[in-house]
């Protein structure tokens, strides 16, 4: 899975000790070995000095296809600390859920069977997560970015080092759209007996049920064919996943309603994180910011390129002018959470784009 090759100085002799721990996995359909109990729980290790020229390689995995924009967006990540350190961090990328699903990433992050992943059940671990999958809480792209740019969202990915896991920070997944086989929605009336696969999360079931279908839990692997025999009557997803995961080939309908933009958190294992020189934290930090510029700019242009290619595959996309009926179906959903969550929170996430 990962290969850190670690050197020490030549002192007082010409002698010299190599350690190696771990061996180079290529990226394949291989799900990764389990860690051994004492390896999971292991302390976290002393901070190493900066200017260390320690080789490292380490693996990060995501849920999404390779035509999708988190995967190009690893994939720049890889790149430019390939460029920056020429060569001598390495990134091994594993999309399409090769190292699992998304809980199976998120556990294997925190169990450090992988060092780093992309994942969106963070919620199931800490509750606070659960705040940025409120309906309607987010306006637009830009009321995204404000967030993601902010000491809000800081604090909440801070919260996760208690779950062994150190928060890079949050790749918006895209404004999330009802699709289905049976017939076209124009008002939440029309989302009454479909049943719509969800992703691990408690909210977003709570927001299904509030506008009126029943949700089942899911892995994406299995919503192709789900969607093929009629398991499911649709899903909900943004116009990317959609296309790229080739779910519109199961249905026909899809509304713009635009109930949810969830996100990804990018996680790295807390032992392993601390276990790399400071100055390695800041190359990574560094990387990961330039990826993630470039994972935006992708997701928004993403959003309409997508929606054409669904209607140039005759998807019937419904667009909605008023989502006044949609927001005030979802206010079951605040006053379950706000009083768990915390008003002040949601409030102060609001206030940044609404």
């Amino acid at each position: 899975m990962r290969k850190l090759l670690s050197f020490s100085a030549i002192v007082l002799s010409a002698a010299f000790l190599t350690t190696g721990c771990g061996s180079s996995q290529e990226a394949t359909t291989e799900q990764p070995k389990e860690q051994p109990q004492s390896q999971q729980q292991a302390p976290q290790q002393p901070e190493k000095a900066a200017g260390s020229q320690e080789k490292i390689e380490f693996g990060f995995g995501h849920v999404m296809p390779m035509d999708h924009p988190e995967h190009l967006a690893a994939q720049k990540f890889a790149e430019i600390l390939d460029q920056k350190t020429s060569g001598r961090i390495k990134v091994n990328v594993y999309p399409a859920a090769q190292m699992g699903g998304s809980r199976e990433l998120m556990t294997s992050v925190m169990n450090g069977s992988i060092e780093m992943v992309s994942t969106s059940t963070f919620g199931t671990v800490d509750q606070q997560q659960l705040t940025l999958s409120l309906p309607y809480l987010f306006k637009d792209f830009d009321h995204v970015s404000k967030f993601v740019e902010s000491d809000i969202s800081n604090q909440l990915l801070s919260r996760l080092d208690s779950q062994g896991v150190h928060g890079m920070g949050y790749w918006m997944v895209g404004f999330r759209n009802v699709g289905n086989s049976k017939h076209p929605i124009k008002t939440p009336e029309d989302m009454k007996g479909l049943l719509l696969r969800v992703y691990e999360d408690e909210m977003l079931k709570d927001t299904i049920a509030a506008l009126g279908a029943n949700a089942t839990v899911m892995p994406v692997t299995e919503v192709y064919t789900a969607l093929q025999t009629g398991t499911i009557d649709g899903e909900e997803n943004p116009y990317a996943i959609t296309y790229t995961q080739k779910f519109f080939e199961g249905y026909k309908y899809k509304t713009e309603t635009r109930h949810l933009n969830n996100f990804e958190v990018v996680a790295a294992n807390l032992n392993w994180w601390n276990s790399l020189a400071k100055e390695d934290q800041e190359l990574i930090n560094g990387a990961y910011k330039e990826a993630t510029v470039y994972y935006n700019q992708l997701q928004k242009e993403a959003d309409e390129k997508y929606k054409q290619s669904l209607l140039d595959a005759g998807m019937e996309i419904t667009e909605i002018t008023d989502y006044e009926p949609w927001i005030k179906a979802v206010q079951p959903v605040y006053d379950k959470w706000e009083k768990t969550l915390g008003a002040d929170l949601i409030k102060s996430i609001k206030e940044l784009g609404w």
